[in-house]
């Protein structure tokens, strides 16, 4: 009887996902080794995962209302509208660090504010280097496994 077996393996240092396939019969099978009755289940994963993943959306949300900031400044939106006056009242803190780093540019209505554009970078850099951090600090797996037979034990009733 052949048997295929799946694996999906990762390379922890490139990043790299493959599927590697095997194709084993019972005349192929070593004595001793596992028959197809048995079954192993195999879980990894890796313990900041989950804080790299927030540390990317948290930093992903500040960048994504900068860049509603800096739209809606572009398109000279009305401030008095709560959805803008939402958007500078929350932008406004992410802001002070740069607040007159560059002077702005202004051509009507629609005003461009180069400090905006600074601080989406600076802000995404800074998600990725925390991101990383974070992934590299805590760069382990953890395996788990456990097995499962189908055979008869003899102490079974």
């Amino acid at each position: 009887m052949e048997q295929e077996e799946t694996k999906v393996v990762r390379d922890e240092s490139s990043g790299q996902v493959r599927e590697e396939k095997r194709v084993t019969s019972e005349s192929d099978r070593a004595p001793g080794t596992m028959s197809s009755a048995d079954s192993e289940i195999v879980s990894s994963f890796s313990p900041a995962r989950r804080a790299v993943e927030f540390v990317y959306l948290v930093f992903g949300v500040f960048v994504v209302m900068l860049l509603v900031r800096m739209l809606l400044k572009l398109l000279a939106a009305n401030p008095d509208a709560p959805f803008t006056g939402f958007v500078y009242g929350v932008t406004n803190a992410l802001l002070v660090p740069f607040h007159s780093l560059l002077p702005n540019w202004a051509s009507g209505h629609s005003v461009f504010e180069p400090s905006v554009a600074i601080a989406i970078i600076i802000y995404a850099l800074i998600g990725w280097m925390l991101a990383r951090l974070l992934a590299i600090t805590f760069s382990r797996s953890v395996t788990t496994a456990s097995r499962r037979s189908n055979r008869a034990r003899p102490w079974a009733d």
